[in-house]
């Protein structure tokens, strides 16, 4: 009996020494190394195809040369995804033509617009436009806004998020919180679909999730797609964006009341019609093709190393861009350089810890993320390991500098078996679990983690985020206002190490170290929640 005790107690004891040994890893010291380097201006806001993005890669590379990680891309650190960069010259003034007059929209004030292809140039000659509502077809939900109508060769304006927002109806949808339906990307592939000619989408500030001068930003600037064959063979070769008041304009042109149809269109009986408007444009394209880097290296399990636990942060940001404030680089610090640095810290603890782990641990930094997620879409499509024995996806982007959390908000929360894992793992240190304060931004479909989602690989994206300590949650949801309105894609995403505090950031590296360790030390499968629309038998 005494050897039984003694024999427990030295496992006890070798497990606690393990994660001791790698937690005694973490410092503040090296997150704020890695986000003042990856956030300077001499990265030029890594962009992809730029001086900028091949500074970030080496100093990557060299970062997971430091910490011990193998490369992941046989013997490489980096994965080459081919892409191409679109440039979509669009008219200064864009014309509608109504049964009641024209109706003249400014670029960058009233629309933006641009065309997916590699075609030159796009010319759009007198083509109707139809209002089809949501634009959605979700058999899950029993909504098909497409049944009665025929929008092949058509322009469709359609509404941005889902039925449920607009009406807080939560049997629509997920009522206020945002689906994968409800995404400027679903729209735009569901027009590609049906066989639209073009889609814009109307933006609204809270229904978008971000400001106009985040959708808007997109007229004639370079945007990335992965390259490949359909670029040159598209359908769809219009989209875009309308503000609120341009559509308001257009719709009472045609004789219509934008405000009332919103809520028709929030209907079950509401049927897609045409707007009796024609749409004239001439859009010029130039596109250059390119590699980009995905960046990886991995730590190889000692029982399973065939199943595998991917941590995730891209390292892309926006570059070199519109001129604000006398400032043009945007840096990125939050978006995404401390997610990056998030991943480093985590990464040495499993190097640091006096034991393997007994599953493979893989730390991916996507390319590309920021023009659409390209970079780990073509990750999952060509991945060094067996997306099917992949455990779980943990991604981490868009970081607060406000110090310690009480929370640790999961963005798509109630999705897989993972929730109950990180509440476990959350109590423990004296914190809680809570939900997306703003469901209705769809954060859950705008990072990393879609492509795993959509692979059949549950995910996690969480951090503390909606309760500073010190600050309450009052206080705290008014500086995330603050950021998403003042620094998010804007060149003010910078970092001060006075002004920020990097302590909340430490102990949700700590946290996902511990979270991770159990997915990867533990015998757990983590399962879908059949509610969720990503839901597989695993």
């Amino acid at each position: 009996m005494k050897y039984i005790s003694v024999l427990f107690l030295l496992i006890i004891f070798s497990c606690s020494s393990y994660k001791d040994k790698a937690l005694k890893s973490f410092n503040s010291n090296d997150l704020a190394m890695d986000i003042k380097v990856l956030s300077d201006d001499s990265l030029q806001g890594r962009a992809p195809f730029t001086i900028g993005e091949k500074r970030t890669v080496a100093y990557m590379e060299n970062r997971m040369k430091e910490i011990g990680l193998e490369p992941a891309f046989g013997d490489s650190y980096s994965q080459d995804v081919p892409m191409v960069s679109v440039i979509s010259k669009i008219p200064d003034i864009l014309n509608i033509k109504t049964k009641h007059g024209q109706v003249s929209l400014k670029a960058d004030v009233d629309y933006c617009a641009w065309s997916p292809t590699i075609n030159n140039p796009i010319i759009i000659d007198k083509v109707d436009i139809v209002f089809m509502g949501f634009g959605i077809d979700a058999p899950d939900y029993s909504w098909n806004d497409f049944e009665s109508i025929d929008i092949k060769n058509k322009i469709i304006v359609v509404l941005v998020n889902d039925p449920g927002f607009y009406t807080n109806d939560t049997t629509l949808f997920k009522g206020k919180a945002m689906t994968y339906y409800g995404r400027w990307r679903y729209k735009f592939e569901e027009a590609e679909r049906k066989g639209a000619l073009g889609c814009l989408i109307v933006h609204e500030d809270i229904a978008a999730g971000y400001p106009w001068d985040v959708a808007g930003s997109k007229n004639n600037t370079p945007l990335l797609y992965l390259d490949s064959p359909e670029l040159a063979n598209k359908q769809c070769l219009i989209n875009g964006w309308l503000t609120h008041s341009a559509a308001v304009k257009l719709f009472n042109l045609c004789g219509l009341d934008y405000e009332l149809l919103k809520i028709k269109a929030s209907q079950r009986n509401f049927k897609p019609f045409g707007m009796n408007a024609m749409l004239n444009i001439r859009i010029e394209n130039k596109f250059k093709k390119s590699v980009s880097k995905n960046i990886a290296g991995i730590i190889k399990g000692s029982e399973r190393p065939d199943e595998v636990v991917v941590y995730s942060a891209h390292w892309d940001h926006l570059g070199i861009g519109k001129v604000i404030n006398g400032d043009s680089i945007y840096n990125g610090a939050s978006d995404n350089a401390a997610a990056i640095a998030w991943m480093f810290s985590i990464a040495k603890a499993f190097k640091s810890a006096s034991e393997l782990p007994k599953r493979s641990v893989l730390f991916l930094s996507p390319t590309a993320e920021e023009s659409g997620l390209y970079g780990s879409f073509y990750f999952v499509a060509h991945a060094p390991i067996d997306i099917k024995k992949t455990i779980a996806c943990i991604n981490n982007d868009v970081i607060l500098f406000l110090g310690t959390f009480k929370d640790v908000t999961v963005t798509g929360i109630g999705h897989s078996s993972l929730d109950q894992l990180l509440e476990e793992e959350t109590t423990k240190v004296g914190r809680y679990v809570t939900s997306d304060p703003n469901p209705e931004n769809g954060m859950f479909f705008r990072s990393d983690q879609l492509p795993f989602l959509k692979a059949g690989v549950p995910a996690m994206f969480a951090k503390g985020y909606s309760h500073q300590t010190e600050l309450g949650k009052k206080k705290t949801q008014e500086l995330i206002n603050s950021y998403w309105k003042n620094i998010y894609h804007k060149p003010s995403d910078e970092f001060d190490p006075k002004r920020d505090n990097l302590n909340g950031l430490l102990e949700d590296s700590k946290l996902f170290y511990r979270f991770g360790s159990r997915l990867v030390n533990e015998d757990i499968y983590p399962k879908w929640n059949r509610n969720s629309e990503f839901y597989v038998e695993r």
